[in-house]
């Protein structure tokens, strides 16, 4: 595996990957960062994820899938995702625009506050608002381009322009 480079891994990443901010099923008001990439087992994969590991922390798991085979999926959470994503993003091309944003929301979010009993603190209204666009924007981005996105989600634009300049991301 000494022969894998960040620009195999982030092709191999941008086919096989995905970029989300997700929140909470029970309150949806606590959001995080997670990647991930899922592939079929088998012993060559296997590698390639071991060293994905080996290399970026996160977890690996295996998981049946509806047809009853057996698939890997490597997740990375917060700032261990934030962290390769900026290692590989130089040489991203279809997940690029996910990848900067998410990274940046990440980077920017206020330093999470734990309760007496441990758990994290709500949110103010403002910032979970927030944390809902831009949720909403990488969804829109694996779907559309981010000029369209713009074009149809004009709510969505406040959280391009404060996570990544327009100019840096249309590359002017």
């Amino acid at each position: 595996m000494e022969r894998i480079t960040l620009q195999y891994i982030a092709g191999f990443f941008d086919g096989e990957g995905s970029v989300g901010i997700y929140y909470r099923q029970k309150t949806k008001d606590r959001f995080h960062l997670r990647t991930q990439l899922s592939q079929n087992k088998d012993k060559n994969i296997q590698k390639m994820m071991d060293y994905l590991v080996d290399k970026f922390g996160g977890n690996l798991s295996e998981q049946v899938t509806l047809s009853g085979r057996v698939k890997y999926n490597w997740q990375l959470n917060s700032d261990t995702a934030v962290s390769f994503l900026r290692k590989i993003e130089p040489y991203l091309i279809i997940k690029k625009d996910q990848a900067i944003i998410a990274t940046n929301w990440q980077e920017q979010r206020p330093e999470r506050i734990r309760d007496n009993r441990g758990r994290i603190r709500v949110k103010r209204k403002r910032t979970v608002d927030f944390d809902i666009k831009v949720s909403r924007l990488i969804k829109a981005l694996k779907q559309e381009e981010i000029d369209t996105v713009i074009e149809n989600q004009k709510d969505l634009i406040e959280v391009i322009t404060e996570l990544r300049p327009l100019a840096v991301i249309r590359g002017e």
